[in-house]
C-alpha cells in the first residue's frame, strides 16, 4: 500500500495534536478555576466556559479512539496487499 506510511504518520499527527489540544484544555480549565477562586466568577458564563472545555477534553478523548479505530483498519488494508490483485497472486502459484 504506497500511501500507508503517510496516513499512519497523519494519524500520529492527529493524536500529538489532539493530546495538546486536551492539554491546553485542562491548563485553561485551571487556570479559570484558580481565578474563580481568588476574584470569584459569573456562574452563567463560567458554567458555559467550564462546559465547552470539558466538551473540547471529551471530543479529544473519542479523536484519540477514532484513530485507533483507523489505524487498525489500514493495519487491515496493508495485510491486503498480497491478496488485492488476483492475476498477480495466480502468477506467483505458477
Amino acid at each position: 500500500m504506497q500511501t500507508a506510511t503517510e496516513i499512519a504518520s497523519a494519524l500520529n499527527n492527529l493524536k500529538y495534536y489532539s493530546g495538546k489540544i486536551a492539554e491546553l484544555a485542562k491548563q485553561q480549565f485551571a487556570l479559570d478555576y484558580k481565578r474563580g477562586q481568588e476574584l470569584g466568577i459569573n456562574t452563567g458564563p463560567g458554567s458555559i466556559r467550564f462546559d465547552c472545555l470539558g466538551a473540547i477534553i471529551s471530543a479529544c478523548s473519542l479523536i484519540d479512539i477514532y484513530c485507533d479505530n483507523l489505524k487498525s483498519n489500514l493495519e487491515m488494508a496493508i495485510k491486503q496487499d498480497k491478496l488485492l490483485h488476483a492475476e498477480e497472486v495466480q502468477e506467483e502459484s505458477l
